[in-house]
């Protein structure tokens, strides 16, 4: 199940088979999950096997997310902020310019009603990507993602360059440090650097909300001229993002992969919709893991790091983006 930002509407795919099924060029109509290590194999279910339907998700109740508490514990403060000091060691001593690192937290839940989940992260979520998806393969996952990948049809290609986090506090009107003015500057040049050969309009840098956040954004389109224009090939250069992995990619995601200690999955991936006339990918973010069976639900968290990062105000950051999922955990 999925609804898109500011629609009231929401979709639903079911598999009608048992088969697995993957994808490498993108050429299929069907719905994709994809891994943050694009090493690994992309799920698709395809659209020809599939039964699907529009919905409208009921109305619930709205509650306030300053009424959750953190439950992580001192060791694992200091486990991230260790990790932290050591990507600015890191970038300082090499030509990396950012590195996104992250963490994982293991919430036990009493009642997990994934309908009502998904409601509560509807009506919370407005302007967010609201999905539900289960497969054997990867499990059951739900987010509320705020970051487009990838959105184009036959002329035209959008992409979001989204990056630097502080908590909503009543207004856009935010003041936005050095750091992270960076921190989105990165994000911005690294996309249009990669798009070179495309004609590219960037939207003016503004402050948008997503759920208790909020985030610098611009939007970059370009026009798609090429009769043989190769879908893989610009999934491949946006994926992972430089505000997922970092900059430059591979040292980053180098790092990550050796550093981190626990495995992103899906986390920072991106899933959507694939077909002949339109592409709808969002990058996997404000997302989690829903163990059923065992009672208990993993939310990842991360943030980009650059030199001028302050590892004690990078744990706030991955705290304040905790709250989003615990919200309707509640």
């Amino acid at each position: 199940m999925y609804r898109k930002p500011n629609s009231e509407f929401g979709k639903a795919v079911f598999q009608e088979d048992s088969k697995t099924y993957f994808t490498s060029d993108y050429s299929e109509n069907g719905f994709v999950f994809a891994p943050f290590n694009s090493d690994k194999k992309t799920l698709l279910i395809p659209f020809a096997v599939a039964d699907r339907f529009s919905f409208i998700t009921p109305e619930i109740e709205t509650f306030s997310v300053s009424e959750i508490k953190n439950n992580t514990s001192g060791i694992e403060k200091k486990q991230h902020e260790k990790l932290v000091q050591k990507g600015i060691d890191f970038i300082i001593n090499s030509d990396t310019d950012k590195v996104v690192l992250s963490r994982k937290e293991l919430i036990e839940v009493d009642d997990c009603d994934v309908f009502k989940i998904y409601q509560k992260l509807v009506v919370n979520y407005p302007t967010a990507y609201v999905y539900c998806w289960f497969h054997p393969v990867s499990g059951l996952w739900m987010g509320a993602t705020p970051e487009l990948l990838l959105s184009s049809d036959s002329q035209e290609f959008k992409i979001t360059a989204l990056a630097s986090t502080q908590e909503y506090k009543g207004t856009l009107d935010v003041d936005w440090n050095e750091k992270e003015k960076q921190e989105h500057q990165f994000v911005i040049d690294y996309i249009v650097s990669q798009l070179a050969n495309y004609k590219l309009k960037i939207s003016e840098i503004k402050t948008v909300k997503a759920g208790n956040l909020v985030h610098l954004r611009a939007d970059i389109s370009g026009t798609i001229s090429d009769p043989n224009f190769d879908l893989s090939k610009l999934i491949e250069t946006l994926h992972p993002t430089s505000a997922t992995c970092g900059l430059p990619k591979e040292s980053a995601k180098e790092f990550i992969l050796k550093n981190e200690h626990y495995n992103r999955e899906y986390y920072t991936g991106f899933l959507g919709e694939i077909n002949s006339t339109l592409i709808d990918l969002y990058v996997n973010l404000r997302c989690m893991k829903i163990d059923i069976k065992g009672q208990n639900v993993k939310l990842y968290i991360g943030g980009g790091i650059t030199k001028g990062s302050n590892p004690i105000k990078e744990w706030e950051e991955t705290v304040a983006k905790s709250k989003v999922m615990k919200k309707v955990l509640l």
